[in-house]
């Protein structure tokens, strides 16, 4: 019988958290005996950010950057660059291995793969979106009186349009069970017990978490922190280190990693249902995330554009194969549009080229590629990565911004060496032209109409009738 495949992707989870390297350090007992009994590569990276763009190279192994498609966006929010459905044209990784007689499943709060138009659900025999997560339009109304009060400074819904939708969704959560996060793996625990006897199968189990707000249950953040009596800033993203007392700093930081600390609970038990329904010998477990996001390391919490470092760009990706027990690391660089062919050699499975390769060499997964750089992009940024620098530039205006990060006496990439190699800025610099196929400054033939969240003009219009 082939082997099954259960893919679990994980939103805005940093590697070096995971493998404790990180600037802080958090238990995960599941996720670490997981990634015991694998294969790791642990110098992966996004080839196209954030969320739609990353998730869009696993389903198809086809690159999302340099930006190319000019699709209708409007309605969707956000409507970032890369920010489209799957192209009709791109074959997607459920529907090759529905085609080759497996049982396909999709379980996911990750609310933008589900907007209109966007493709995801193409080849699964059956989906579940589980709904409320951030601004998901799931709930309406109105927030009580004060609602915003604990968690912002200035709580007026119509400046915190994300924060307050996301409130509208969970107003009636009361146990751990009822956290999406948890809600999104009993599901997928369930599928797993209804397939059990329909094998093969392919089950993508994607968490939006621990995406923001970082609101996981307290008690996994005060296993951590003790007691805190101040705001607790679950949607962080953009406040800067002189925005915060150094408690409510570390607070956030503490919400953070209690929500990694949830997540690993809840894939344990996923990991324990394929044993209890006795799947797990002919089960391939991959682990994924999509990004990472800052904490304080560059003076801010989230990520960026601008910010193309490690901590924002590096992906988890580990495979724990059946027939080859036990943890092997990985060093070649490899990206995220290498996840859909590699799988499909796991399963043995033909499929026409892509833009990603095969990184799993059968019986020497340790084997260097011949990739020496890599490129990676965000809106109107890029990033060129080898083992030695990361050079980020604007390249729609490259005098504006054009910075290099020695990595080996600077992991951490604080500091700006670009004046002091400039025949290696002319090298990277090439490097992205020669890729994008065309000099610096770069134009890109894709059309983004920006977007409003609707529960922003809902609080605005209530605000103006008030």
């Amino acid at each position: 019988m082939p082997y099954n495949l259960v893919v679990i992707c994980l939103d805005t989870f940093r590697w070096d958290l995971l493998n404790h390297r990180g600037p802080v350090r958090v238990a995960l007992p599941h996720l670490d005996a997981l990634r015991a009994d694998s294969v790791e590569f642990v110098e992966a990276f996004g080839e196209g950010q954030p969320t739609i763009p990353v998730r869009r190279a696993y389903f198809t192994g086809q690159r999302s950057f340099p930006w190319r498609f000019d699709y209708d966006t409007e309605g969707l929010w956000p409507t970032g660059r890369g920010w489209h459905k799957i192209p009709p044209e791109q074959q997607t990784l459920a529907e090759i291995l529905l085609n080759h007689g497996y049982q396909t499943g999709l379980v996911s709060d990750t609310y933008h793969m589900f907007k209109p138009t966007m493709n995801f659900t193409r080849g699964f025999l059956a989906y579940e979106f589980i709904r409320g997560y951030e601004s998901d339009n799931y709930r309406s109304g109105r927030l009580p009186v004060g609602a915003l009060q604990s968690f912002v400074r200035d709580p007026e819904p119509h400046k915190h349009p994300i924060l307050t939708q996301y409130l509208l969704n969970i107003r009636d959560r009361q146990r751990e069970e009822q956290w999406l996060t948890a809600r999104v793996f009993r599901r997928a625990m369930q599928w797993v017990r209804d397939h059990r006897e329909a094998q093969p199968f392919m089950l993508w189990v994607d968490s939006f978490a621990p995406h923001e707000p970082w609101d996981p249950p307290r008690s996994y953040v005060d296993s951590i922190d003790g007691l805190y009596e101040g705001i607790e800033f679950i949607y962080p993203a953009g406040l800067q280190t002189n925005d915060l007392s150094s408690a409510e700093a570390q607070r956030v930081q503490h919400l953070y990693l209690g929500y990694l600390a949830f997540v690993d609970t809840w894939v344990g038990k996923l990991l324990t249902s394929l044993q209890t329904a006795g799947v797990w010998d002919r089960t391939i477990v991959v682990l994924l995330s999509d990004h990472g996001t800052e904490l304080l390391d560059h003076g801010r919490f989230g990520k960026y554009p601008s910010h193309l470092f490690r901590h924002n760009t590096q992906i988890v990706w580990t495979i724990r194969h059946p027939q080859h027990p036990g943890r092997q690391e990985v060093a070649s660089l490899v990206q995220s549009h290498d996840v859909f062919p590699t799988l499909l050699s796991c399963l043995n499975i033909e499929y026409q080229t892509v833009d990603g390769r095969n990184v799993w060499i059968e019986g020497n997964q340790g084997r260097e590629q011949d990739r020496p750089w890599i490129v990676s992009g965000w809106d109107n940024y890029a990033s060129v990565r080898d083992k030695e620098w990361n050079y980020i530039v604007n390249f729609e205006d490259p005098e504006a911004d054009e910075r290099l990060y020695e990595l080996i006496s600077d992991p951490g990439e604080q500091r700006d060496v670009a004046a002091m190699h400039p025949e290696t800025v002319r090298i990277m610099r090439e490097h992205l032209e020669g890729f994008l196929g065309q000099k610096l400054p770069a134009w890109l033939p894709d059309t983004v109409r920006p977007g409003i969240a609707p529960v922003s003009r809902y609080y605005q219009a209530l605000n103006l009738r008030d």
